[in-house]
């Protein structure tokens, strides 16, 4: 797992960026399609900088429990601080999703925002996610359903101008896509799919250098030298031109959302 964990300027660089163009969105399109039991016990799996959790806080009505867990201690520091004091109360915790610091049965409701794909242990991760919630208890899952034409079309580029490693990771997000997969990994793990719905959600670009620098590529980028990484920003915006809109480009990205019942 030690590939996933971040420092705490990727960390900061991830907020900055990813949330508000898209985690954020993709946020409160889940909640806006999943209404909260008021009085619920959540845990938001793979929390990151808290994007889901600080939306979950800001619906939950009553004297429920909210708890933002992640592998990267960078994230939940990050997540804790940016945590508004008008919301309702959130705790969290740095944790690999395979070992939970938590007893059996404890929570109402899990929501696991893109995370599901970066596992390495899929099954092991829904497993645990389990045995954290009640008899009766839901998660909520998404997953990317298809590859954005932002990163289609990044991918492509990298691939031109940089190398086919560069190009794998623009689409790693998307890896992990099939809905048929995800159903079977979710039924495997004992789960009972009550809903699957889809999400799409419009990522803005006002800046594409300043944006695709803030992705895992930009150490590709950085180490291909400016010529080459002005080459691939200018490749993608040809690439993306019937998605401008103004000086920025409006792209959309589509999501799977499952409800799963223990």
């Amino acid at each position: 797992m030690d590939k996933f964990r971040l420092t705490h300027a990727a960390a900061q660089k991830y907020d900055d960026h990813s949330v508000p163009a898209m985690f954020g969105p993709l946020a409160r399109a889940t909640l806006d399609k999943t209404p909260l039991p008021a009085g619920a016990h959540i845990i938001d799996i793979a929390c990151g900088t808290g994007a889901l959790t600080r939306e979950i806080a800001s619906r939950l009505k009553g004297n429920g429990r909210i708890v933002g867990a992640d592998l990267n201690e960078t994230m939940t520091e990050l997540a804790a601080q940016r945590h508004p004091s008008d919301a309702h109360e959130a705790t969290y915790v740095a944790s690999d999703v395979r070992e939970l610091p938590f007893e059996d049965a404890v929570f109402d409701l899990a929501f696991c925002q893109q995370g599901l794909q970066f596992f390495p242990e899929k099954a092991a991760a829904l497993t645990e996610i389990r045995r954290v919630l009640k008899q009766g208890g839901e998660l909520k899952l998404t997953c990317w359903s298809a590859i954005s034409p932002f990163n289609g079309a990044l991918s492509e580029a990298l691939s031109d101008h940089v190398g086919e490693a560069a190009s794998t990771k623009a689409k790693a997000p998307f890896s992990f896509r099939d809905g048929n997969v995800i159903r079977a990994l979710l039924e495997g793990s004992s789960f009972t799919i009550e809903a699957q719905q889809s999400i799409v959600l419009e990522r803005r670009f006002d800046n594409l250098f300043e944006q695709i620098m803030a992705l895992p590529i930009e150490k590709d980028l950085s180490e291909a030298g400016e010529v080459v990484t002005n080459a691939v920003v200018k490749d993608v915006a040809s690439k993306l031109e019937k998605y401008r809109v103004g000086e920025a480009f409006v792209v959309p990205q589509e999501a799977h959302l499952f409800e799963a019942r223990t």
